[in-house]
């Protein structure tokens, strides 16, 4: 295995682990620690070229954003943790692909 590859997979399993943590912490309770957590995965995702999960994740506190002055915290949580699952596992990285993820969410949020 090459070094790339070897450091893409490390990135991958860094970004999974961050985002089982960030699964387990209620935003209800400690929406402080919630979007903190958040915003590590953001940053570790932008400071390894993981472009599409660094724009989910943005996108995902700008919208947790919102809903604590209206409420639906869980679908929310529910629909981008899934997403950005998917983003983690994705071949491409780029933004490109954030894009045709995040129309997944605004649809689903949308039912």
């Amino acid at each position: 295995m090459d070094y790339d590859t070897e450091r893409l997979l490390l990135v991958r399993a860094q970004l999974s682990d961050q985002l089982d943590v960030l699964s387990v912490t209620s935003f209800d309770s400690n929406p402080l620690q919630f979007l903190t957590r958040l915003d590590a995965i953001r940053y570790t995702a932008a400071q390894n070229r993981f472009e599409a999960v660094a724009e989910i994740a943005a996108h995902f506190e700008e919208a947790m954003q919102r809903v604590t002055q209206r409420g639906g915290c869980d679908t929310v949580v529910r629909e981008f943790t899934e997403i950005m699952d998917e983003a983690i596992g994705c071949r491409e990285l780029g933004a490109h692909v954030a894009q045709t993820l995040l129309a997944s969410v605004s649809m689903r949020l949308r039912n």
